[in-house]
């Protein structure tokens, strides 16, 4: 009776071994699941980061470029209001000119006695200072290039002249120039000087000293 006691005793205790052997086995087998599963889900995770990071890399762009493109057709519609006056501003510098010579061909020693003569030069100056307000208000305007250098952006230099001036300053304006807004709209025809002349330089050219455009004022 004692022997099958001990032999039971034995058996129950090879039972708790191996179920506690098994146990082990069960969660060495659980936790190399687990980090199985953790080494799937850290992947995943960095890939799902990695889409999210491209997706919005790809987000910020197309809203950079549409923002662009808005900027781009606004400029465009900008310009396209701004300077669409131009062919039609081109087509009425001949009548700025004209006002400009009628007033340069009014004698300076004009009698004061003549009053009919002084109102229609009074009267073609209102015009004309109206006709240059209507086209600043479009954004057109003249500029001067009297004793500034000669910049072929802005001047047609149609000769070259000696002169007391600095080589390569305007000495003389046949047309006035033009722009619309920053464009230009018709260079100024201008006379550049090539300076003084010295000895021993031939002069092909008739040496012009700078006139004043500006008339006494009646």
């Amino acid at each position: 009776m004692e022997k099958k006691e001990n032999t039971d005793k034995q058996n129950n205790e090879l039972k708790q071994e191996k179920n506690k052997k098994q146990v082990k086995l069960n969660e060495g087998k659980k936790e190399s699941t687990n980090e199985k599963q953790k080494e799937n889900n850290n992947t995943i995770l960095l890939d799902l980061k990695k889409k999210l990071a491209e997706n919005e890399d790809r987000l910020l762009r197309s809203l950079a470029e549409t923002e662009n493109l808005r900027k781009r057709h606004e400029k465009e519609i900008h310009d396209l209001r701004k300077y669409a006056i131009s062919n039609f501003a081109s087509s009425l510098l001949s009548i700025a000119d004209n006002f400009e010579r009628a007033l340069l061909s009014v004698p300076e020693d004009l009698p004061e006695d003549n009053v009919l003569l002084k109102n229609l030069v009074i009267g073609i100056r209102a015009i004309e200072k109206e006709f240059y307000d209507v086209f600043e208000k479009n954004g057109i305007q003249k500029f001067s290039s009297l004793n500034t250098k000669f910049n072929p952006d802005l001047h047609q230099a149609v000769s070259q002249i000696f002169s007391d001036t600095e080589e390569g300053f305007v000495v003389k304006e046949h047309q006035k120039g033009f722009k619309v807004g920053e464009r230009l709209l018709r260079p100024a025809m201008v006379v550049v000087s090539k300076g003084k002349e010295t000895k021993g330089t031939k002069n092909d050219d008739k040496v012009e000293k700078p006139k004043s455009e500006d008339k006494k004022k009646l």
